[in-house]
């Protein structure tokens, strides 16, 4: 998700590919992650004025947006200020001679909080009934900040309370963040690219029929485009689990977390990588 063009094509993909139950798992906005990270080190550094500069800018990135998706005085542009004030007000915690690690999972994690909250509220205004439930509540990590372990088994506990057993009974489609969780002491990171991560981990819990990645390139490929120069590339429209380990090596770098296909080949279920704009795309398909 980089723009209000994106949020608004969602519903497209809902109508066309996603029947019965589901979960949904959202990264921040486009370099939302990045420009928190630079927030967190300008702070740290001193330079408060970069720090709150960027931090404007960021708000504003999320309110246009937000102003190309819904009317004036829709209640998301309040819990966008309330979010950013929040933001703020943690960023305090750095002068207090917090750990830096610590005081970066009290941040970045905003990035997904308000994705997933702009891409809740919007199918809710377009009529696709779904719940936001925040990762938060119940991804269980350690306290291993920035690349947390999670705690599969408390997670799975909390899933059949909050979710198995009582959202998906009135709630068809569950809107939730990736990247983030959370340990007795606060917010936690799973590491970069770590949105997919999230989606296996849920994939695998919740026995789910298929885990669908929807990227912004065609599928995998048989060769890395970035490496190939002059090659034809091609994609794979299908490749077992054991082949695409060894292709994330060398051609699929950066495009699936390799903790993601461990959680899905843990369970066998396929794992699909789709072209967000391309709905007819049936992009590649990883299983057994």
């Amino acid at each position: 998700m980089s723009s209000a063009k994106a949020i608004r094509h969602l519903p497209k993909t809902f109508e066309k590919h996603i029947h019965g139950n589901s979960m949904n798992v959202f990264s921040a906005f486009g370099k939302t992650t990045n420009n928190l990270e630079k927030i967190l080190h300008n702070y740290a550094s001193g330079d408060t004025n970069e720090s709150s500069k960027i931090m404007h800018e960021l708000k504003a990135f999320h309110l246009e947006i937000a102003r190309d998706l819904f009317p004036e005085g829709h209640v998301t542009f309040g819990i966008i200020e309330d979010l950013f004030k929040k933001m703020q007000e943690r960023l305090y915690l750095i002068g207090r001679g917090e750990d830096k690690k610590f005081i970066y999972d009290q941040i970045v994690p905003y990035g997904e909080i308000l994705s997933s909250l702009v891409a809740s509220e919007y199918l809710s205004h377009v009529g696709i009934k779904n719940k936001l439930v925040h990762a938060t509540d119940f991804l269980k990590t350690d306290s291993n900040f920035n690349i947390a372990n999670v705690d599969k088994k408390a997670t799975n506990e909390n899933l059949k309370v909050q979710i198995k057993e009582e959202i998906f009974i009135t709630h068809k489609n569950i809107v939730t963040e990736g990247f983030i969780g959370f340990c007795e002491e606060g917010m936690t990171t799973l590491g970069r690219e770590g949105s997919d991560y999230t989606a296996g981990i849920l994939g695998n819990l919740m026995n789910a029929s298929k885990v669908v990645l929807w990227k912004d390139v065609p599928g995998v490929m048989d060769k890395n485009p970035k490496l190939a120069g002059n090659e034809n590339v091609q994609k794979i429209d299908f490749i077992t689990y054991d082949d695409f380990e060894k292709h994330l090596e060398f051609n699929a770098v950066g495009l699936v977390h390799p903790k993601t296909l461990r959680e899905v080949k843990e369970k066998k279920i396929p794992l699909q990588v789709r072209p967000f704009w391309d709905l007819e795309s049936e992009g590649t398909l990883i299983h057994i």
